[in-house]
């Protein structure tokens, strides 16, 4: 509160809601695994003041310093079908993730620790090396020590059975919720001070569409084939990060939303700014230490510690992406709360209906 001022505008009241649960979640995202995070974010929004109070009407329009229109039309937070989906799909991909790998550490002969990949003296120690002389069948066998995709292999029906239908329902959830986060930034900053941001969100559908398809081409594209799987995986990271770079930019600037007067655009870019980004910036962190742990490995494929620090990072970047998708489930729930709504149009016809009632009642008597 001290940090929002004295101004009760709707937008100051959606910060103040979320502000205490979104330092608790940012918190939580640097202290616990991408597992944890999942349930960190379900029970910060479960537990959000903003869900607990009366919900706000998605397009009435407020004026500043008006606190009681922001409280109109109230109604619960529905527990949508979308909502549903996309947390099954996020949790049942990481325990499926989780398993895969946890099996196969367990499998393992420990015993070997060490000695898993012994080089001879004499012989090429880093990637580099093997680079400078294109002899890459040797450096496919260094790297899938220890990897998550060597992991995959083990249980490679379990990945597709599990990763397809996942990949496909977060596809077609995104689709949706961009088409709505268009829309309802279309109407709150009409004309061009929301091109930019609309043409960021188009672009980074696209490359999230990218990512999911790289992803699932892991699957038949596996170890076996070292140079397409490599190819795949490499893409998938890629397309992953920047789709995150992109969502980061289109919500760079949220001010003119939350001063728009749309309340929906306003709980909107509150929950982003508060909550969205800041997971969505561990995540993308992540990858940066991704690539410290990839390239210690390259430097050291004799070094079996390098290959179980990367094997563990990666794993959790995997976990990490499916806190990327999850976390929009708050989204759902504003556009599942406006799908319900009525349109203004008919709130208006209904409205007149009413004050007909009254005055025809009076008429007949």
């Amino acid at each position: 509160t001290d940090r929002l001022g004295p101004a009760t505008t709707p937008a100051s009241i959606l910060r103040e809601k979320l502000s205490f649960r979104a330092s608790a979640l940012v918190l939580s995202s640097y202290s616990y695994s991408p597992t944890c995070l999942v349930c960190a974010v379900t029970m910060t929004v479960i537990k959000s003041p903003l869900l607990e109070t009366n919900s706000l009407s998605p397009v009435k329009k407020v004026s500043a310093g008006s606190t009681e229109n922001a409280r109109q039309h109230s109604s619960p937070w529905p527990m949508t079908w979308r909502v549903r989906a996309r947390l099954a799909a996020a949790i049942t991909n990481s325990l499926m993730v989780t398993y895969v790998y946890a099996a196969h550490l367990s499998g393992l002969d420990w015993n070997r620790f060490g000695n898993f990949r012994a080089i001879a003296e004499g012989d090429l120690q880093t990637v580099r090396d093997y680079l400078k002389t294109w002899d890459l069948d040797p450096v496919f066998n260094h790297l899938r020590l220890f990897t998550f995709s060597e992991a995959m292999l083990e249980n490679l029906e379990v990945y597709m059975i599990v990763g397809t239908p996942v990949a496909l329902s977060l596809f077609f959830l995104e689709l949706q919720r961009t088409r709505w986060l268009d829309e309802v930034i279309g109407r709150a900053l009409p004309g061009a001070g929301s091109s930019w941001m609309r043409m960021l969100l188009n672009a980074y559908m696209a490359s999230f569409g990218i990512t999911l398809s790289f992803i699932l081409a892991i699957g038949p594209f596996h170890l076996e084939l070292p140079r397409a799987h490599y190819i795949c995986a490499f893409l998938a990271i890629g397309f992953g990060c920047f789709s995150l770079i992109l969502y980061l930019l289109a919500t760079k600037d949220l001010n003119p939303l939350l001063a728009s007067g749309d309340v929906e655009a306003m709980a909107w870019a509150a929950q982003t700014h508060d909550i969205v980004r800041p997971v969505l910036k561990c995540v993308a962190a992540l990858h940066i230490l991704v690539f410290v742990s990839a390239t210690w490995k390259a430097e050291s494929l004799a070094d079996d510690r390098a290959a179980l620090a990367f094997g563990i990072v990666e794993t959790s970047l995997v976990l990490a992406y499916q806190v990327f998708g999850g976390i929009f489930f708050m989204d759902d729930m504003l556009m599942g709360r406006a799908l319900e709504a009525p349109a203004p149009a008919q709130r208006k016809l209904e409205n007149n209906k009413k004050a007909k009632q009254p005055a025809a009642a009076a008429a007949v008597e």
